[in-house]
């Protein structure tokens, strides 16, 4: 069972992401190929996203099927992980998604 971060835990690692960190955990990564390896009867295909430095791959047969789920590793995304605090779950977005909301223009609609 996965364990939550708390929403406040959320919101004070989130003081020190990026825009481009906020935005890859509210709308998923970007990823774009990175290269890709060949081995008699597999290829493993590297991705990185642009965004926050992510990396994932995934070993595929030469016909194609995968042969492992994409494995992502946050190495290189500096402080993108809430290590010990638990994942961002549904109320964890919640605060993302105002934090977010407070870099954009907001257009006012009268009632």
């Amino acid at each position: 069972m996965a364990e939550w971060a708390s929403p406040e835990d959320v919101e004070r690692a989130a003081e020190e992401w990026t825009p481009y960190q906020i935005a890859c955990r509210l709308y998923r990564h970007p990823w774009r190929p990175h290269n890709v390896v060949h081995r008699p009867g597999s290829y493993t295909i590297t991705q990185r996203c642009p965004q926050c430095r992510a990396r994932r791959w995934q070993n595929i047969t030469e016909a194609g099927y995968p042969i492992t789920r994409w494995h992502i590793d946050y190495t290189n995304a500096d402080g993108y992980l809430l290590h010990g605090m638990g994942r961002v779950g549904y109320a964890g977005q919640a605060v993302l998604r105002i934090i977010n909301l407070r870099t954009l223009a907001i257009i006012e609609e009268p009632e």
